[in-house]
């Protein structure tokens, strides 16, 4: 009848207008796009979802590696997009200055999608602002800033060993623990306490904080929002779920509220302690403000809380099952210190094979294996030597460029000889690799980092015998939802008995 309303009808042809669409944008992307002619797989190049697919199921930086090992240093893995896995490429994206006098720019999809819109860092800033407000922070970072906050790292180094050796008296546990969660326990105390001025008490609890628990229950929920922005109609469904979810909410509105009080208690205590806080009120001179003050404290706490940890976890994991490795590495800090007391920042940085070690995890185990886009200015870019054409999302695969066979001899072994000269890894391009990121927004927090690691990870190899579990076994089979989803790292402890 006239003037019927046929639904299935209407649903059936726009069903199939949609399939259509996609089918010639598809065969467009194949044949005329500009990154047609650029190696990859077909499916990959005709449509975004197998990227999100394998982003749905953690896989992607594995995905990214196996891609490079096929079709070589660079590879198209969207329709848009392209990753490369050279030393060369690192310098290209992130360091070399473009027209406007600054490297490429953040690739707007992933570096917008937080769940508190209301807390903007450092790492989604423009470029002038950016380089503004670093300046500020750089004074927080420096080494001699590091070196001031010595005893702060050092008391909770202290405080992780003797919760561990507690555990070895614990009849109720007899020296088995994970150390995934009392490494993180530490790290999160530790920059609590340098950004705040007061610790999360997990080492004393031996529970999770807010903190951490925000931060573990929101990766896999920004991975996703990141999948979302590539369909309008599920991004709608997932904001509007997520501004609606009671749980979401009140998760959000805690975690806000709880960093503003801690804020507010450090900004209000007369106080010469050398921590963030005091450096960047010191240097802010109008340019910060107490917000994003807040706001860059919460970045601190999941960059160098959650990297560090996973490092250390990473590291402890394969000098277990590289015993050769580990008592290298133990004899070296044995015949460095006589005890606990004798170790500072800078004898600590004296031990080249403890370095090498360091260095080689996070060659194997990179605490930030995504990648990190930049996208290309209209007029294209030139990438270790092949040319790009303008607003094209590029990045170096990190886990792609570490486990390269083209980069590294042996890439998925524990060698920490290789950054010793060893005339066997004479082939490797040690400029490869980059896990702080290169130019002028790579990890401001680098010499920190690496006191912090060399500081615990020194302790309790000198402080324990440890033996690795059987279900642990395997604990590098990890996903990956922005960073790693760590499981457990069950280990039985000893105390060392000393001559």
């Amino acid at each position: 009848m006239s003037g019927t309303f046929d639904f299935p009808l209407i649903l059936l042809t726009s069903i199939l207008a949609y399939i259509t669409y996609s089918l010639l944008l598809a065969l467009y992307n194949l044949t005329l796009h500009p990154l047609a002619n650029f190696p990859g797989p077909k499916l990959d190049g005709a449509f975004d979802f197998p990227r999100y697919w394998y982003m749905y199921l953690g896989d992607s930086a594995a995905r990214f590696t196996e891609l490079h090992d096929q079709y070589g240093k660079v590879v198209r893995v969207a329709p848009n997009r392209l990753s490369f896995n050279t030393a060369q490429s690192f310098t290209d994206i992130y360091v070399t200055k473009r027209s406007n006098g600054y490297p490429l720019n953040k690739d707007k999809e992933q570096y917008t999608d937080h769940i508190d819109q209301k807390m903007n860092s450092i790492i989604t800033l423009d470029n002038p602002t950016h380089k503004k407000q670093r300046r500020v922070m750089s004074y927080a970072f420096s080494p001699s800033a590091v070196r001031e906050q010595e005893a702060t790292v050092h008391s909770y180094c202290s405080l992780l060993i003797s919760r561990l050796k507690a555990q070895i008296t614990d009849p109720s546990v007899k020296g088995k623990v994970d150390l995934v969660r009392w490494l993180n326990f530490t790290t999160f105390d530790i920059i609590g306490d340098l950004a705040f001025a007061e610790s999360f008490h997990c080492l004393e609890t031996g529970k999770n904080s807010l903190w951490m628990t925000a931060v573990f229950q929101n990766l896999k929920t920004v991975a996703f929002m990141r999948i979302a922005r590539g369909y309008p109609l599920l991004n709608f469904a997932l904001q509007t779920a997520i501004k609606w979810s009671p749980s979401v909410a009140r998760a959000t509105m805690k975690l806000r509220k709880d960093s503003q009080d801690k804020m507010a208690r450090r900004l209000a205590l007369d106080t010469d302690r050398k921590d963030f806080t005091s450096h960047f009120l010191k240097h802010r001179d109008g340019i910060m403000t107490d917000n994003d003050l807040l706001s860059n404290a919460s970045l601190f706490i999941l960059a160098g809380s959650e990297t560090s940890a996973t490092l250390l976890s990473g590291l402890i994991y394969l000098l277990l099952k590289n015993p050769d490795s580990m008592q290298k590495v133990r004899d070296e800090i044995d015949a460095a210190f006589n005890d606990t007391s004798e170790m500072t920042f800078v004898k600590e940085a004296q031990l080249p094979y403890l370095h090498a070690c360091i260095e080689e995890t996070f060659r194997v185990y990179p605490p930030v294996p995504m990648e990190l886009n930049r996208v290309t200015p209209p007029e294209g870019a030139t990438i270790d030597g092949l040319f790009v054409p303008g607003n094209k999302s590029v990045a170096t695969s990190h886990l792609g460029t570490y486990h390269s066979s083209r980069n590294f001899k042996d890439p998925l072994e524990f060698h920490p000889e290789r950054f010793l000269g060893d005339k066997r890894y004479a082939g490797d391009d040690l400029a490869a690799l980059q896990p702080f990121s290169v130019g002028p927004r790579n990890c401001i927090g680098i010499n920190l980092a690496y006191a912090e690691i060399r500081s615990i990870a020194t302790r309790v190899l000198w402080n324990f015998d440890i033996e690795l579990c059987a279900e642990s076994e395997r604990w590098l089979d990890q996903k990956m939802w922005l960073l790693w989803d760590k499981k457990p790292l069950m280990v039985k402890l000893k105390e060392r008995i000393r001559a």
